[in-house]
This record gives C-alpha cells, sequence and structure tokens, in this order.
C-alpha cells in the first residue's frame, strides 16, 4: 500500500490511500490529443466540467492532462480517484477534506497524519466549506469516476458543495454514464461545460498518433479507415487492437472483421463492464442485444418488463455503451462490438432463447414499420422463407426507403429468393440504378421464366399475375434508360401509361420521367415540360424527396438543350439541397445533380461555382445515376483543366471517361469524349493523332453515314462530331462544312438551343479555314444571336483565337449601341482578354502595312512558315520535321487564318510585311 493518511475519531478510525490524491502517471508517459486539451482548457473559466462516456473512452488520461497543464500554468489543483466503496459519507469526506487541504503542497511520501471522518452530512459539508475559506485564488477540484458515489450519501454530499461553493472553487469530474448528482440548474445557468462521447471519440489523426504511442506503425490507410469505422472512435478498443497487432501483426490485414466476440474485447466486456451490474441489468442488455434499435416497446416485449424507457437511461447512466438515437433519447443502440459480446453471451447461455428473441422481435419490428429490421430477426433464426415472405409483403416500402434492399435479396438462397418474382422484379431496379447491367439482364430473364412458371400453374390470381408482368416491363424500360438505349423507351413509357394506371406513385411517376429522357435524346423538347409536370405530381405523393433526384437528373440536360439554363440552375439547386439533406454532403445521390449543376456553371463562365461542385461531388458521380452525370462531370472538369492549362490532367479526365464507358457500353460518353479529346488535339496541332483516331473509330466513312436523319439521337451527334473532327484534320473542309450545316438546320429547327450553337461555331471556324470570312462572320453572328439569352458564354471562349479575331472584326465593322448581341459579343471579347496580347512573334506595323497578326505563331508554325518561305514542298517539309504532308497542311491553315492571307504563295510576303520573317 502506498503512503496513508490515518483519521481517527473514536469510534470511528479511515485509512486513505495517498495515491488516490494524486494522479502519479507522469504527463510524458500520456498520449498527447491537442484538441481534447485546448477543449479543456477553454472551460477553465467555468465552474464546472464534466467529462462523460462509457469506460476506455480516455476520460482519465484527459483529466490528467489538464491537471498536468494547469499545473504547469501556476494553478493550485486537487486530484481525487474514486472506486468502489468510496460513496460511504465519512470515508468520502475525509477523502475530500485531505484532498482540500494539499492543495499546492506535496503529498508526504512517509509518514501519518489524523484526520477526522465526518459521519453527519451537515458536518462534513461545514468541515469542507471551512477549507475553503482564505486565500481565493482558483482551486481546480478534480475527482475522477464520480460514477462511483451514485445512490449513497457520499453524492449527496458532493452536490451541496457545488451548491454552496464559493467562486473560486473549479470541479472537474468525470463518470461512465450520466452525472449522479443534479446540475440542471447550474447548466441553465451556463455554469457547466460538457465533454461527452461524440468528442471524445478519437480523429483518424489522433487514433494514428495513439497506435504509434502503443509501438504498432505502419497501418495501411484503408485498414485503419475499416478499425476506425468499427471502433467508433473508441480509444479504449484502439488499445486493445494494439495489443493484438503487436503479437500478431498480420492481422492489420483483417481489421474490418474485428468483432466484439474476440478474446480482447469479450474479456474486457464482461470483466470491466457485464459483471459489475446486477442480475436485472445484465439480463436486460441480454434480452435486447439482439436489436439494431432499442425502443421501448420492443424491449417491454423482449424482456417482460414495463419500464423499459427508464431502464434504458438506466443504463446510458452507467456508462453502457448506449449511444442515443434521437435527440428527445427515446431509441438507442449499443456499441457494434459491445452489442456483439452480448449476443455471444446470450447464444452460449442459451441459444434457443435467442431464436425466440428473433422470431419475437421479428413480428414487433413489422407491427412498427421496420421491415428491414423485420427482415434481419427472421434472417437470424435462418427462417429465410420468413425472411422471404416479408420482402415480398413489403418490398414497395422496403425497396422505396432502403437503397441498399438489393443486398438483402442476395443474402437469401437462390432457390428461395426466385420464387417471389416481386423480391427479384425490386431487387433488379436497384441494381438498374447501379449500373450493374449483365446482372440486371440475367435476373430480368430468371424473372420472366418464373412468371410464365406461376401462370401456368396457376400459383397466383390472373390480376397479380398481370400487374407482375406490368412490373417486368418497367424493369425492362429502367434498363433501357440506365443503361442509355433510348431506341424503344418512348412507346414502352407510352405503353405502360396507358395499362398500367394503378402503379404506384413511385412506378408511374417514373413512366413519365422515362418518356422524357427519350424525348430528350431525340431532340423532341415541347414535350419537356408537361412531361416533368406528370410525373411531379405522382412523385410528390411520396413520403421522401429522393425520387426528385433521379427525375431532375434527367430533367436538367433537356433544360440545358433548349437554353433554358435560368430554369436549370433554379431546378437543380433546389433538388441538390434535398439530396444532401436525404444523404449528406459529399456522397452519390447529390452528386447526380452537382455535375449538371456544374455544367450549366461552366457555361455561363461561372467557373468558380463550378470548380466547387465538381472537387466535392465528381468523385461521387460514378456510384448512381445515369449516364449524362458523367459526361456532364469528366467533360466539364476536362475543360477546367485545359483552361487553367493542365493539359495532362485534361486527358486524364477524359481517359477515365473512356475506361468508364467501356467497363458499362456507354457509348454516348465514349464518342463525346473523343469528340472532346479530338477537339482539342486539333488545337494542339496533332493532326495525325486525329487520323488514327478516325480510322480506330471506323470514322472516315461517307458524310451520309453521320448525317441526320429522322429519329437521330445526341449518340448520333456526338459521332457526326468525330467525324467532322477527323475530316478537318485530313483537309476535307468542304465535306466538313456540308455535314456542319446539315446537324445545324436540323437541331435548330428541334429548338436544340445548346447543340445548335455548338454546330454553329463549328461552322464559322469551317468556314474561316476555307477562307470565306463572310460566312464565318454570319454564323457567328447567328451563334451570339441564339446564345445571348441563354448566358451561353464558354461555347464560344473555348474556341481560342480564331474565334476572338472574328468577334473583334464584327464589332469592328458594325457595333450598335444598345444592341443586345453586341452587347453580348463586347462582354465575350473583354472575358476573353480584349484585344489579342502581342508575342515575340508579332511585330507592330504602321497603318500602311495593315493590320496585325491574329495570333501568336508558336516555334512549329515559325518553322513551316520559314521553310515556305525559301520554296520547299509539303512533303519536303514533313519529311524534315518528321511530320506527314496532311499534318503540314493543318498547321499551314492556322498560319493563313493568323496571318491573314488564305494562299501559300502570300504567306512568305505577308509574314515579311509583318516582320516575322526577314
Amino acid at each position: 500500500m502506498n503512503s496513508l493518511f490515518q483519521t481517527q475519531h473514536a469510534p470511528l478510525q479511515l485509512s486513505l490511500i495517498a495515491s488516490k490524491l494524486c494522479p502519479f502517471t507522469a504527463c510524458n508517459s500520456l498520449v498527447p490529443f491537442p484538441r481534447l486539451l485546448k477543449r479543456m482548457m477553454e472551460s477553465s473559466t467555468i465552474p464546472m466540467a464534466l467529462v462523460q462516456a462509457p469506460p476506455g473512452y480516455g476520460k482519465t488520461g484527459l483529466l490528467k492532462q489538464y491537471y498536468q497543464q494547469l499545473k504547469q500554468d501556476g494553478a493550485r489543483t486537487a486530484w481525487l480517484s474514486l472506486e468502489d466503496g468510496d460513496g460511504d459519507l465519512p470515508h468520502f469526506s475525509a477523502y475530500l477534506k485531505a484532498t482540500l487541504e494539499l492543495v499546492g503542497q506535496p503529498i508526504p511520501v512517509n509518514g501519518l497524519l489524523t484526520r477526522v471522518g465526518e459521519t453527519s452530512l451537515s458536518k462534513a459539508l461545514t468541515a469542507l466549506l471551512e477549507l475553503l475559506q482564505g486565500d481565493q485564488s482558483p482551486i481546480y477540484l478534480f475527482i475522477d469516476d464520480v460514477h462511483h458515489l451514485a445512490g449513497s450519501d457520499a453524492v449527496r454530499c458532493l452536490s451541496m458543495l457545488i451548491e454552496r461553493a464559493p467562486p473560486h472553487l473549479h470541479f472537474v469530474l468525470s463518470f461512465r454514464g450520466e452525472p449522479c448528482l443534479s446540475v440542471a440548474r447550474q447548466r441553465m445557468q451556463g455554469l457547466v461545460s460538457d465533454i461527452n462521447v461524440r468528442e471524445l471519440r478519437l480523429g483518424h489523426e489522433e487514433a494514428l498518433c495513439l497506435l504509434n504511442h502503443l509501438g504498432v506503425e505502419s497501418v495501411p490507410e484503408e485498414q485503419l479507415r475499416q478499425l476506425q469505422n468499427r471502433l467508433e472512435g473508441w480509444a479504449g478498443g484502439l488499445v486493445l487492437v494494439a495489443l493484438l497487432l503487436r503479437h500478431d501483426p498480420d492481422q492489420v490485414y483483417n481489421l474490418a472483421n474485428f468483432s466484439g466476440e474476440r478474446r480482447q474485447f469479450s474479456e474486457f466486456f464482461l470483466q470491466d463492464v457485464l459483471s459489475r451490474q446486477p442480475q436485472d441489468i445484465r439480463e436486460f442488455l441480454l434480452h435486447t442485444s439482439i436489436l439494431d434499435r432499442l425502443d421501448a416497446d420492443v424491449c417491454n416485449a423482449l424482456t417482460g418488463r414495463l419500464d423499459s424507457q427508464a431502464r434504458l437511461r438506466d443504463c446510458e447512466s452507467r456508462g453502457l455503451f448506449l449511444m442515443a438515437m434521437d435527440e428527445e433519447q427515446k431509441s438507442y443502440r449499443y456499441h457494434p462490438l459491445f452489442a456483439e459480446f452480448l449476443k455471444r453471451e446470450l447464444r452460449q447461455t442459451n441459444e434457443k432463447l435467442m431464436l425466440q428473441l428473433h422470431m419475437v422481435a421479428s413480428e414487433l419490428l413489422i407491427q412498427t414499420g421496420d421491415y428491414v429490421g423485420a427482415f434481419n430477426q427472421a434472417f437470424a433464426t435462418k427462417d429465410y422463407l420468413r425472411a422471404a415472405e416479408i420482402i415480398d409483403t413489403y418490398n414497395v416500402e422496403i425497396f422505396s426507403s432502403y437503397v441498399n434492399a438489393w443486398a438483402l435479396v442476395d443474402r437469401l438462397p437462390e432457390d428461395i429468393a426466385m420464387r417471389f418474382p416481386a423480391i427479384i422484379l425490386s431487387q433488379i431496379w436497384q441494381l438498374e440504378v447501379r449500373w450493374q447491367f449483365e446482372t440486371c439482364r440475367t435476373l430480368l430473364e430468371k424473372a420472366r421464366l418464373r412468371l410464365n412458371q406461376i401462370e401456368r400453374d396457376h400459383l397466383l390470381p390472373r390480376e397479380r399475375i398481370q400487374t407482375l408482368r406490368n412490373e417486368w416491363l418497367h424493369r425492362e424500360l429502367m434498363l433501357g434508360m440506365m443503361g442509355d438505349d433510348p431506341s424503344t423507351i418512348q412507346s414502352q413509357a407510352q405503353y405502360l401509361q396507358a395499362n398500367y394506371s394503378d402503379a404506384a406513385p413511385l412506378v408511374k411517376g417514373s413512366f413519365y420521367t422515362a418518356e422524357l429522357y427519350a424525348r430528350r435524346e431525340h431532340y423532341q423538347l415541347d414535350e419537356v415540360e408537361r412531361l416533368n409536370t406528370l410525373s411531379m405530381e405522382c412523385l410528390n405523393r411520396l413520403p421522401h424527396e429522393a425520387a426528385h433526384v433521379f427525375h431532375n437528373a434527367v430533367l436538367a440536360p433537356a433544360r440545358l438543350l433548349a437554353g433554358r439554363t435560368h430554369a436549370a440552375i433554379q431546378a437543380l439547386t433546389i433538388a441538390l439541397r434535398s439530396a444532401v439533406n436525404i444523404s449528406g454532403h459529399g456522397s452519390p445521390l447529390p452528386a447526380m445533380l452537382a455535375v449538371h449543376l456544374a455544367k450549366v456553371h461552366y457555361e455561363r463562365d461561372e467557373l468558380q461555382q463550378a470548380r466547387v461542385l465538381l472537387e466535392q461531388y465528381l468523385h461521387q458521380a460514378t456510384y448512381i445515376g445515369f449516364v449524362d452525370q458523367a459526361i456532364a462531370g469528366w467533360l466539364t472538369c476536362a475543360r477546367i483543366s485545359m483552361f487553367d492549362g493542365d493539359k495532362a490532367n485534361a486527358f486524364r479526365m477524359l481517359d477515365e471517361a473512356d475506361v468508364f464507358a467501356n467497363e458499362h457500353g456507354f457509348e454516348r460518353l465514349r464518342l463525346f469524349s473523343l469528340a472532346e479529346r479530338m477537339k482539342w488535339l486539333l488545337r494542339q496541332g496533332e493532326v495525325d493523332e486525329v487520323i488514327r483516331l478516325g480510322r480506330k473509330n471506323k470514322l472516315r466513312g461517307p458524310a451520309s453515314d453521320v448525317a441526320p436523319q429522322k429519329g437521330v439521337s445526341t449518340r448520333d451527334e456526338a459521332r457526326a462530331l468525330c467525324w467532322v473532327r477527323v475530316a478537318q484534320a485530313e483537309d476535307r473542309l468542304p465535306e466538313a462544312l456540308n455535314l456542319a450545316k446539315l446537324w445545324h438546320r436540323h437541331l435548330e429547327a428541334a429548338n436544340a438551343i445548346r447543340s445548335a450553337l455548338r454546330w454553329s461555331v463549328i461552322i464559322a471556324h469551317l468556314a474561316l479555314l476555307t477562307g470565306d470570312q463572310r460566312a464565318a462572320q454570319r454564323a457567328l453572328r447567328r451563334a451570339l444571336f441564339q446564345a445571348a439569352p441563354c448566358g451561353f458564354i464558354r461555347v464560344f471562349l473555348d474556341e481560342g483565337e480564331w474565334l476572338v479575331r472574328l468577334l473583334r472584326d464584327q464589332l469592328q465593322a458594325a457595333k450598335l449601341d444598345g444592341e443586345p448581341v453586341d452587347a453580348f459579343a463586347s462582354d465575350l471579347l473583354e472575358r476573353a482578354g480584349g484585344e489579342i496580347p502581342t508575342s515575340q512573334a508579332q511585330a507592330a506595323v504602321s497603318p500602311e502595312q495593315g493590320s496585325a497578326i491574329f495570333g501568336a505563331l508558336n516555334s512549329r508554325e515559325l518553322d513551316i512558315l520559314e521553310m515556305v518561305s525559301i520554296g520547299m514542298l509539303n512533303r519536303e517539309i514533313g519529311i524534315k520535321l518528321g511530320m506527314t504532308e496532311g499534318s503540314i497542311k493543318w498547321y499551314l491553315q492556322q498560319i493563313y487564318d493568323k496571318i491573314g492571307v488564305r494562299r501559300r504563295s502570300q504567306a512568305a510576303e505577308r509574314a515579311r510585311q509583318l516582320g516575322i520573317l526577314r
């Protein structure tokens, strides 16, 4: 025993253990957690700090660090550690008196001091208060593990001391659960600082620091993340894991499967938690351990009690790893590791009872509407047929509210699951959303065969069979929409609208969303808003807004295509807010909308808004939803990277898009990504690479192969864009120009403004390359007229120098004050940097020499121009530079465009006039 203080007062004699009066742990042996220590120091001016958490959350360690810091700062500190048996009033008051008398003085190592243990509460309190007279400088009284005083006269003494203590006495108290003394009034007066489990949970860096301190290093990032998820920030659990890893380092790759049934955890839970509880509490814990959510009614049924709500509060106050799930503290859950330990104890002591509890819980949860919980309880008894019946009966409720319901079906034996077509059809819909198309096709075929068997054997009423067949058709419809195959969707959607009138609101609303998608993809935009209204009438009847997110992910691209940018931004912003409320920031559901919103902002040259959205959501945009979000996300990110001058990242984004497109068979994404890649390759002069890509993708056929015809879709447009790029690289400019005009006429007639604008700009560029500057100006003027009301800006700015020159020439030729199109053109020119900056390749020229060049010549263009000036042929230049003759032609077109000539014979003379060549 450590050195003792003895108090004598006949007939009472008490011995005080000195080690309880000081935290002997040296400060340098504690793991520093600056965040938590800072939180404690912030409460140093508040009369009372309460640290509350179950065992193992580091309460004592935190108090010791706080104690040491205050002591180093010169504050007067006092410490008392409590344990079982300290609730006796004379015992407690003697310790407290000794603690207060020793403030600022060293504890004797040897020798005895005499103290009197008071047996009267009032006398004990008076004696304690007398000790606090005199020096009024702050005293910080630390009392660790106050829960050992629960229900005793000692806790009454402490409560009265808190009530009557002078202002300079500060209390720092720790509890395993809720405080066992009344502090409600002090809380209302702002005199209490509470630190609970949420604040004591260790973050990622803190967990890493603790493991390193315990001699465990080099834990892989993924394994540490999995471990953190299992432990939920519980420091004690991390210590137990560290002990295991030091003994068996190979276990580091099995951290995701750490269970409360492991010996390290089970021994702790058994010895330090469960065995310390009275019998009725132990029984309550074991009987309710099978529940994922502890509600009083269900707990009453499982335990045969009527006071489960009070019992839950009691367990929480005892620090029994019980976590409140709502602000009202009506529903709770156990820490997952503690729950696993309790279930193991229940199974080992009475497995028959455990199975009975699971069955009772399953039926009770059905009554409360927790159908997923009911399924899990039935599944735990291995009554797979009953589990399947629950999903079959409540499949609409389960699959409309539980995003991972498909995984429940995967847990069932296939022969049982296939007895219930409704289950398989519901599973298919969720897998379609996740782009698991091959699995869905397989399941659709199995469901079709099962339906045929049911109908042949008359296993269900005819009306039910017809409903299931309509559901099957709906899943086929959804597969076409999610898989981006719009060819038959419009007719399928219209058939279901006419023949499945009693469909659930969620299903019925999707009929109209699917038709909207099909019409959008075929440029039939007149019906978009009507179909939007019909779909929303159905979806507004649902109790949640998740379906609104999917609908808006289809609606937004349609509105953008039609030039309704303001309506698109407004609807996307509202829907994004709802999606965040449902699943949180940075998750896949809001990502479906965020990337579309980023694209609209980019189109309007609102680059900062676009960047923020893409940084937060792009990595989450490839889990659920539609291919449109992938197109919007990757291409917008690539364009921003090009704007920033980060070509490597831009092409990396396009590479990722290609991989994803090939994985899921998204041809439209692949083609739009290819068209974007070709555009930037041409900009960089990589003509041969564009030609190679054209050959690889069979894009060198006649223009009629990609010309707009009846029923063309956006996928056909993407292929036509690629074809035009290849034709431009091969110097087949008239063919490319004719095709561009055909597409422009088709899209303009359909009021597909955004796509028509793209082709207008292409026409202007091709016309300029062929030497027809007037035609280029006309195409640009038409594009400006269409773009101005919609705020489409980047479609022009992304084209670079040639379009800036056209803009400047147009404004110089015929600018009218008050003309909206000219105002828009002026804004574009200002955003592009106004006058083209002078470069080393340009020389100032006198008025008699004509206007300056329209773009800086790069080093390769200067080399080619110099060879042209000495009479070298294209073939000879190509040999000298290691390029094809087609590439040389392409470079010459860029040179002609920049110096303002259209013929080879004029290029050298013009270059000498401008001072580029001598």
